[in-house]
């Protein structure tokens, strides 16, 4: 009965030290500088990492890729109704697409670079060049009619045709 009881502690013991061991280091992974967790994960949180003034640079000019910009503020409905599509499409396109979000409260050289004066706004980046602009809350499917164009015309100019996927898919899901 002893053994069964030391084995038993032993086991709650190991449970309670994996469990604040995980803890620990969720939390010290979200106290590290939002350039530095968005630089070295593609965001565990959500797969839209944050970018700030310093990492702007590095993370959306110098990729190969098509990168989607969301330009936020935490206390912003529309920005959080924006977000929750950002979130869904950077798993949709996981892979293919690059997806950011830019905190205005906490960065402000950026969006005065791009004249941002309204929020949410999310601009398309492609090959370090803005592309494109959507100021305001719009649909799923309006950002997938987007996407689809820049991946097309890549697609296109190296053989391959087939969308990835039509707003038609969004409204019979």
């Amino acid at each position: 009965m002893a053994t069964v009881t030391l084995a038993m502690s032993s086991f709650i013991i190991l449970i309670l030290f994996h469990t604040l061991s995980s803890s620990m280091a969720t939390a010290q992974l979200e106290s590290l500088p939002s350039y530095l967790l968005s630089a070295t994960t593609r965001d565990a949180f959500d797969g839209v990492a944050s970018v700030t003034d310093e990492s702007f640079g590095s993370l959306v000019l110098k990729s190969k890729t098509l990168v989607l910009v969301e330009f936020y503020a935490p206390w912003c409905e529309s920005c959080k109704n924006t977000h929750s599509i950002m979130v869904e499409l950077a798993n949709d396109y996981e892979g293919k697409v690059e997806f950011y979000k830019l905190n205005m409260d906490d960065n402000q050289n950026i969006p005065v670079e791009y004249g941002i004066q309204g929020i949410p706004t999310v601009i398309f980046f492609k090959n370090g060049e803005q592309v494109d602009i959507i100021v305001g809350h719009v649909t799923k499917a309006t950002f997938i009619d987007r996407i689809e164009q820049y991946i097309y015309e890549r697609a296109n100019k190296q053989g391959s045709i087939k969308p990835i996927m039509s707003s038609l898919d969004v409204l019979l899901s």
